[in-house]
């Protein structure tokens, strides 16, 4: 019978003026989403100054929120509460390999309208010169694999660069990442993508959570967080994290997919009037067994 973790989530975002500004106009991508037996029991967006809310699906599926100020403030603060539930499962296991076939059906997928999207090259996801040289340096074994490759690919990226906030920004692109050989999550998905794509895998961006079971021991541990999701023969699609090296982890909280950061920007928008702004981000994640779960309920009656 499968097990059920329950996620609380709180995600607060505070953008604080130098000066009053006369308005703004924001977009959110906060709602998480129902996605790989994760279900989204509650959402609460709330806001101060107050204001109400539009919301529009995209062409992937993500929800956003859109909303106005049109009075003068010095300071915003957005507050996401969430509770989702999920199936615990296991990720294969160390000895799991794909047929060799499985690189012919992936050649198939070439003229594939679903895939296709997650096939091309994107501003962020690039290959350049400087991009084949470094893959050059990635071991290998042989015949790989589709599954093997990426999960090598993994384990290399973990190892070589790393996880320094501050050292890029949202803008940077593939090639300074691979120079400064330091990075934040945003910087491992998007060099992975633009390999598994030169590759001819098919790869999409995740953002959301991740939750770190053994306390501090995870990169990018109760923050954002971003990941990648490649579709493979008889898998379909599996989450790799090239941050902390892990392969479809159970911690891992979806809150929406696109072809690259761009497409799933938490907020973004525009303000008139006022100078600088400094912006603040928290998240806390705290997990605990659903009240459905019978080992929660076993739990329960062994400390009575």
């Amino acid at each position: 019978m499968a097990q059920i973790m329950r996620y609380d989530i709180k995600h607060t975002t505070s953008y604080q003026y130098e000066e009053n500004i006369s308005s703004c106009v924001m977009s959110l991508c906060m709602q998480p989403r129902n996605h790989r037996g994760q279900t989204v029991n509650s959402f609460f967006i709330h806001t101060s100054p107050i204001t109400s809310f539009s919301v529009e699906f995209d062409a992937f599926g993500n929800r956003h929120h859109f909303f106005d100020i049109d009075h003068p403030h010095d300071q915003l603060d957005i507050t996401v509460s969430a509770v989702i539930e999920r199936e615990t499962r296991d990720p294969p296991n160390d000895g799991f390999s794909l047929p060799i076939s499985s690189w012919s059906e992936l050649e198939a997928l070439e003229n594939d309208w679903d895939m296709w999207e997650y096939l091309r090259s994107t501003k962020r996801t690039t290959v350049s010169d400087v991009l084949n040289e470094w893959l050059k340096t990635i071991p290998s074994s042989g015949e790989d694999d589709p599954y093997s490759r990426l999960r090598r690919l993994t384990r290399y990226m973990f190892k070589t660069f790393e996880y320094e906030p501050g050292s890029t920004h949202v803008d940077s692109t593939i090639d300074h990442f691979l120079e400064m050989q330091a990075g934040v999550c945003q910087d491992y998905a998007h060099l992975m993508i633009a390999v598994a794509r030169s590759w001819g895998i098919p790869a999409r961006y995740v953002s959301g959570y991740l939750y770190d079971a053994e306390e501090h021991t995870l990169r990018a541990e109760n923050a954002t967080h971003a990941w990648v999701e490649c579709w493979l023969p008889q898998l379909g699609w599996m989450p790799f994290d090239p941050t902390n090296a892990k392969v479809d982890d159970e911690n891992l909280i979806t809150v929406a997919i696109g072809r690259d950061y761009g497409d799933v920007a938490p907020s973004r928008g525009v303000t008139f009037g006022g100078g600088r702004s400094e912006l603040l981000v928290g998240v806390n994640v705290k997990r605990q067994w659903a009240e459905s779960n019978p080992q929660s309920t076993e739990r329960q009656a062994m400390q009575q």
